[in-house]
């Protein structure tokens, strides 16, 4: 973990990163963000993450975070193992948690490294809303608890990926809906600003790309009433073994490095609690 502090003005509170009672890493933030704290419940190693300070490279403000992705980096915590599932990540689980109920709206700026390779047909993800108390399955034989909504890059392309649930709760059916955003070569070396809110009252999903309307998908968010709802965010790879299995670069079966940079980290009630673009008196979030 590398920190780098450095003032910014008062308006724009500064995060400071901690480690909890149980040695888990997270990044405190400002309660105008939405969020009390970004946490990690599984482990990581020094490169895996950085808070950084530099208003010329953040989006707003004077700080970002700096998320780094290499083979082998698969960690585990009580619950479950991802070098035993086929999986590989760093992210961050956003607190407080949300009631799946009335409209729920998130937002967050990200940039590829100029250097960023898209895997697929392994999953790269870059942003989710996940559950708890939400149905389980299997997925290519490997137990699985499917989130609600996946911000996915994959052949070339990042996609809004909205989980149609049907089945039972013990053994659900999960189809993927894919909704295309932005090409993965305009977000290298560029910032893009992402949004989305979730209406759960007139089951509804929007989703904003720099401030303008992408999709409008009348569909419910949820099938099936979870406990509560928590935003995600990193690199997190899964079914890594079907890009090793392509071998794309020879006889070199190990996943590239991956690198991407966030800012701007924010959930509300309204699409104007948390886009910036269409709400510019809202407060960096640093």
């Amino acid at each position: 973990m590398v920190v780098v502090e450095k003032l910014v003005a008062m308006e724009a509170p500064v995060g400071e990163t901690f480690t909890d009672d149980d040695g888990n890493f997270g990044l405190r933030f400002s309660s105008h963000s939405g969020y009390e704290k970004h946490v990690n419940y599984m482990d990581q190693n020094e490169h895996n993450y950085s808070y950084i300070s530099d208003k010329d490279f953040a989006r707003r403000g004077s700080f970002y975070q700096r998320f780094e992705l290499r083979d082998g980096d698969c960690f585990w915590d009580e619950g479950w193992n991802d070098c035993d599932n086929n999986r590989e990540r760093i992210e961050l689980s956003s607190r407080p948690r949300q009631k799946p109920e009335d409209i729920q709206c998130f937002a967050y700026s990200i940039m590829l490294d100029k250097a960023f390779i898209d895997i697929h047909p392994t999953n790269t993800t870059l942003g989710q809303v996940h559950q708890i108390g939400g149905p389980s399955g299997t997925m290519e034989k490997l137990p699985s608890f499917p989130p609600i909504i996946q911000i996915g890059a994959k052949k070339g392309r990042l996609h809004f990926e909205w989980h149609e649930l049907s089945g039972s709760a013990s053994n659900v059916i999960d189809i993927g809906k894919d909704y295309d955003l932005i090409s993965l070569d305009e977000m290298k070396d560029k910032w893009t600003d992402i949004s989305f809110c979730l209406n759960y009252k007139d089951k509804r999903m929007d989703v904003w790309i720099n401030g303008i309307k992408k999709h409008e998908i009348l569909k419910s968010p949820i099938s099936f009433i979870p406990e509560s709802t928590y935003f995600k965010y990193g690199i997190y790879r899964s079914f890594i073994s079907a890009y090793k299995q392509e071998k794309m670069f020879g006889n070199d079966d190990a996943l590239p490095t991956q690198i991407v940079f966030y800012d701007e980290v924010r959930r509300g009630n309204s699409i104007e609690e948390v886009d910036f673009n269409i709400n510019p008196k809202l407060i960096p979030v640093d």
